[in-house]
């Protein structure tokens, strides 16, 4: 990956000399050393595939498409779809690569239906997506009208499905991923119209220093836009996992509607909603041939799937928005 990748971005009219200097040291200093072994694996697949050869684009349908089928020469299809699935296993999407179906874990086109319907206009937004996995919200987003969509999430692997996807267009969208933990973002990145953090309040210790922080990246009247596990009740409460839950090490906590509700006003957010709770079934979540691994069906119970493998109530995810104040 290349700091070139991020020039406009860098030396957009919103960000100060010394924002610039942070993120781009920060940028060399993860390129340079790589957390993930197969990181020089997958950068070499990633530059295998076609670059700017398709002015073809749709992210407002639920399969993010880029690219034509006839951008691709067929002698080089296999070869294509080859260094794809070097990049496996695709979590996030589904996606379209030029007429290439890549199936992936979770069907999220099922989690921005539940989200869209309650979005305003988003014509000249800028948007934060915290944890945004491979960027297909952060595509979304963009069909949506967002002006500018920045992600951020450390796993290198989404990264390289991420430029692997928007590479193929001749037109760079709006839209860069920072490979940083949300913490690390530079100071000066803020004044965000929307913040999404989905499926990341229960991998936090302490979920009201992350929603804090998600509050201060929002401009007065922003919206934060929060999706996470929730336990089905009306009682102000939460489940503190003794292991595992749903076969996850990292889920700290796990709380009711009214218990998240509370702790986002705590923090200074106004006229919080919960927006929509549906329980994860297996349509929404499952292995495919580009996820090949273990999925929710294997973490439920076998016969009694309102519960975890280990006992645990099964996946409830509600939807929150939240409003920080002028």
């Amino acid at each position: 990956m290349k700091l070139e990748h991020y020039s406009d971005l860098l030396h957009a009219d919103l960000t100060t000399a010394e924002w610039q200097k942070e993120l781009t040291e920060q940028l060399e200093t993860i390129f340079a050393h790589p957390s993930h072994g197969h990181f020089n694996k997958w950068l070499a697949a990633v530059d295998s595939l076609p670059k700017a050869i398709s002015t073809n684009f749709d992210f407002t349908k639920g399969v993010a498409q880029v690219g034509h089928p006839d951008d691709l020469d067929s002698e080089h299809l296999t070869d294509t779809i080859n260094a794809l699935k070097t990049l496996s296993p695709w979590r996030k999407g589904p996606f379209n690569y030029c007429g290439i179906a890549i199936d992936s874990e979770w069907q999220c086109q099922q989690k921005w239906g539940r989200f869209e319907k309650h979005l305003g206009k988003m014509r000249g937004k800028r948007v934060l997506d915290v944890g945004c996995g491979n960027g297909y919200y952060m595509l979304r987003m963009l069909g949506a009208g967002a002006e500018q969509v920045i992600g951020v999430d450390p796993g290198l692997l989404f990264l390289a499905q991420f430029q692997a996807i928007i590479q193929t267009l001749k037109c760079r969208p709006n839209a860069h991923l920072l490979p940083l933990p949300f913490e690390q973002l530079p100071a000066g990145l803020d004044n965000f119209d929307h913040v999404l953090s989905f499926g990341v309040l229960y991998h936090r210790r302490q979920p009201e220093e992350h929603l804090s922080q998600l509050h201060d990246r929002l401009q007065a009247g922003g919206t934060l836009y929060l999706e996470t596990l929730i336990l089905e009740t009306e009682e102000h409460c939460e489940l503190v996992p003794e292991d595992r839950y749903a076969g996850m090490r990292n889920v700290w906590s796990i709380a009711s509607p009214g218990f998240i509700k509370h702790q986002l006003q705590s923090v200074g957010f106004e006229d919080v909603e919960c927006l929509d709770q549906t329980t994860t079934n297996l349509n929404e979540q499952r292995a495919s041939a580009w996820m090949t691994n273990y999925s929710l069906e294997n973490f439920l119970n076998p016969t009694d799937h309102s519960k975890t493998i280990e006992g645990h109530p099964a996946p409830v995810r509600g939807l929150f928005r939240a409003i920080k104040p002028n």
